[in-house]
């Protein structure tokens, strides 16, 4: 199993909006994003098969929902009071 680091970023193909990086051995292998639905993970293709230790991705997944900005959806009314 390598070693899996995350880092908080701004994705320059998605107006600099804040994004999760997830690595492994120092390579981007996936980002978490906010969109209108929730987060999402999406995994970059990859040749070689990947285990990523679950109780560290579970805290991931709860650190990127508390800080990652909420994003709504057009004629959404609902005012965003923070975390």
């Amino acid at each position: 199993m390598g070693q899996w680091r995350a880092d908080f970023a701004n994705d320059p193909y998605d107006d600099y909006n804040i994004i999760v990086e997830i690595l492994c051995d120092d390579r981007d292998v996936a980002a978490i994003k906010q969109s209108h639905d929730g987060l999402l993970i999406k995994w970059y293709p990859n040749s070689e098969e990947l285990t990523i230790p679950l109780d560290w991705l579970s805290g991931l997944l709860l650190e990127a929902k508390r800080n990652l900005p909420k994003v709504y959806k057009p004629g959404d009314d609902t005012v965003y009071r923070g975390n």
